[in-house]
């Protein structure tokens, strides 16, 4: 079983689409999303129309099923650097900084195509 921080993107899909390649690798695995996710998240869903149940449901799912990662002083250092040194906008480094070799971050997003802590998922 591997650990997978989980983007923005791979929760979207997973919630929006019943063939979503991102079903198994978040089913199968140990997960951890940034708190900065669940707003993100939340915001598409009240964008595509989900009810208030729907969403609720979604971010119920997400807070049960992986551990939610607090959003520390220390974290926002180092997402500030990463802006600069892997050309991120400011969330998207936040969501970046808490990936690593052994924890990589699981996502379609084509702005962490080709970074070496993403799992990227392309066509997702």
């Amino acid at each position: 079983m591997k650990t997978y921080i989980v983007d923005t993107y791979a929760w979207v899909s997973y919630f929006g689409d019943a063939a979503s390649p991102f079903k198994s690798m978040l089913e199968g695995n140990y997960l951890e999303t940034p708190t900065l996710v669940l707003s993100e998240l939340t915001r598409i869903l009240v964008k595509r129309k989900f009810s208030d149940a729907e969403r609720n449901q979604a971010i119920d799912y997400v807070m049960q099923n992986s551990l939610v990662l607090p959003l520390t002083a220390e974290r926002a250092i180092e997402a500030g650097n990463l802006c600069e040194a892997e050309g991120l906008h400011l969330a998207d480094a936040i969501i970046y900084s808490y990936a690593s070799a052994e924890k990589k971050l699981l996502t379609g997003d084509q702005h962490f195509s080709g970074k070496p802590f993403a799992e990227f998922i392309p066509g997702a």
